[in-house]
């Protein structure tokens, strides 16, 4: 199985757009072949004492997959190409990581 944590800074005033083209997004992503998961984050206040400070405008975006192969195919469907043309305004910054099991 393959992770991938997406981390996004919204940009000012835009969250709710942004959000609102994620809930259109996520159904059509969970129907893909290989998607175990497509959950969105904002951040909360942690009694853990150990958190870098809330950024509201910061969303995580949380990502499983059957395969490599599966997230490749993922990345060339044509409904992610329209969604990433629809937010590129929105977003200040994207950041991921691509991780699978150690162990």
């Amino acid at each position: 199985m393959i992770q991938v944590v997406v981390t996004m800074i919204i940009k000012e005033g835009k969250m709710e757009l942004f959000l609102t083209e994620c809930r259109k997004l996520r159904p059509l992503v969970l129907a893909e072949k290989g998607c175990f998961g497509y959950e969105y984050f904002r951040e909360v206040s942690s009694p853990l004492g150990n958190q870098e400070s809330v950024q509201n405008n910061r969303i995580t975006l949380l990502e499983r997959w059957e395969s490599l192969d599966a997230l490749k195919t993922h990345s060339s469907m044509p409904h992610m190409k329209e969604f990433l043309d629809r937010v590129k305004d929105l977003r200040e910054s994207v950041s991921s990581r691509v991780l699978e099991p150690a162990f």
